[in-house]
């Protein structure tokens, strides 16, 4: 499936379910105990729809990216590939959602090693992100399209200003799953997104991203809620 018929595809499931995020299957979601015990050491999930709507809201916007990608996710220099690129997020919707178009892209690793390095490569040139309010276990389901088709989703928990989820991966072989942290700071500067993947219980690759929003630029909103015109800081 090319990106352009993955996207349509779900695009026509969001209208279908009232715009919320469709869960891959088979997968394993993290249940709010294991977020505690596992991820948040104690710190429970925010059980206040408007609350955890309010986090949703602080994407809107436009974006340019910083950070790196760790092709073995442990911090040696040269597996360090700096990124770069752009991203738009609007508002849209009564569900409510949030869609981000993003392009970014690293240097990539030598092309024999491209079937080899997990990462190696970028896939997200351009790439389409989707966050829909799950009201019935009080999160927000989100899933990546990248430029090959390819959707990855899972449900996610707001603890304080990050978003936290556990999930399998897709097309990756032995027991892969993917934990997500993404910060929206209270200031509404940048948000901070660390995705990292662990195969066979083993670090593989870790994704850091710097959403740095770009000063002036205006929230654009399609049919959604007042509050992501206006996004809350606190």
């Amino acid at each position: 499936m090319n990106r352009r018929t993955g996207i349509h595809v779900l695009s026509l499931w969001l209208l279908a379910q009232g715009l919320s995020l469709p869960a891959a299957e088979p997968r394993r979601e993290l249940t709010d105990k294991e977020l505690s015990e596992i991820l948040i050491e104690g710190r429970k999930p925010e059980r206040n729809p408007q609350k955890v709507i309010d986090w949703m809201a602080r994407l809107v916007g436009e974006y340019t990216f910083a950070g790196e990608v760790d092709l073995k996710a442990r911090g040696s220099p040269q597996d360090l590939h700096p990124v770069r690129g752009s991203g738009k997020c609007i508002g849209f919707g009564p569900a409510p959602a949030v869609r981000c178009q993003i392009d970014v892209h690293w240097t990539p690793v030598p092309v024999e090693d491209r079937g080899i390095v997990l990462g190696g490569v970028s896939n997200l040139e351009p790439a389409t992100m989707l966050f829909g309010f799950e009201k019935d276990r009080l999160g927000i389901r989100y899933m990546l399209v990248d430029n090959n088709g390819i959707a990855e989703g899972a449900l996610g928990y707001v603890v304080d200003s990050t978003l936290i989820s556990r999930a399998p991966c897709v097309n990756v072989p032995g027991q892969c799953e993917r934990v997500a942290h993404i910060t929206a700071d209270n200031d509404l500067k940048m948000i901070d997104m660390q995705i990292d993947v662990e195969i066979d219980h083993q670090p593989a690759v870790r994704f850091h991203f710097e959403m740095h929003r770009v000063p002036g630029s205006k929230a654009v909103v399609v049919g959604g809620p007042e509050v992501f015109a206006r996004p809350v800081a606190k």
